[in-house]
């Protein structure tokens, strides 16, 4: 692994950035609560160390990412993209979704499963409705000319890597959280007067305290079944535009 994960804009935003996310509330515990560190050498040195640890966890940000997606194509039956074209979901518009139906069979030459053949082989018709996915996800390999297909993959990637960090995230913060009391605690009591503490010091807990609220409730599977219906209706919409 190089630097190409930081320059990369998928590897930066999809893989680099979770786990950098993951590891903040440590740099900033030590920032705020030990004097040494913001020094400019410790400044320095935390920033080297923190990229040494991100950049290998960016490549388990990416492998914990794909075994949770491999999680939920059990239980959904395929990716979200797939999914919007079903005839019973309702994430796309009845009109419009007819419309892509009957582009896609002219551009792919394959029939598109009717609501009534779907419901009388429903496996074969996801097959085909993810057939139609893979051409589409082919011809917009273009990041530049179709730019919001790739910034819905980036943001697609990136809840899925922060799904398979989640566990990670958490266990840190409850750990940094865990250590913070005690330290409050052995230094000025369980009576102690809140302005007592150091700001710093309240600084610190607070955030590590919001990095767990954000793991709780921001970082889940409904995060990652939206941005894929996201990055599934900009991959559709480019359909009508091809000759």
């Amino acid at each position: 692994m190089n630097l190409e994960v930081v320059l990369n804009t998928y590897e930066r935003k999809a893989r680099y950035l979770p786990a950098v996310w993951t590891v903040s509330p440590i740099l900033i515990w030590l920032y705020l609560w030990f004097p040494e560190i913001r020094s400019l050498e410790g400044t320095f040195i935390s920033l080297i160390i923190g990229l040494g640890i991100s950049i290998p966890l960016s490549i388990l940000a990416r492998t914990l990412g794909k075994k949770e997606q491999n999680k939920l194509l059990l239980k959904w039956g395929a990716l979200p993209a797939t999914l919007i074209l079903r005839n019973s979901d309702e994430s796309l518009n009845k009109e419009t979704k007819t419309r892509y139906h009957q582009r896609l069979s002219v551009l792919t030459n394959m029939d598109i499963p009717s609501h009534e053949k779907e419901l009388e082989d429903p496996k074969d018709a996801l097959q085909k409705f993810d057939s139609c996915i893979d051409f589409l996800r082919q011809r917009t390999r273009d990041k530049a000319k179709y730019s919001l297909v790739f910034n819905e993959n980036v943001s697609y990637g990136q809840a899925r890597n922060l799904l398979g960090l989640k566990p990670i995230g958490l266990l840190i913060c409850v750990i940094l959280i865990a250590i913070q009391f005690f330290s409050i605690y052995k230094n000025y009591g369980i009576g102690f007067n809140i302005s007592a503490v150091q700001i710093l010091e309240t600084i610190s807990f607070i955030i590590t305290l919001l990095f767990l609220l954000f793991w709780i409730f921001f970082v889940s599977t409904k995060q990652v079944y939206t941005a894929g219906v996201n990055y599934g209706k900009a991959l559709l919409e480019c359909c009508e535009h091809f000759e």
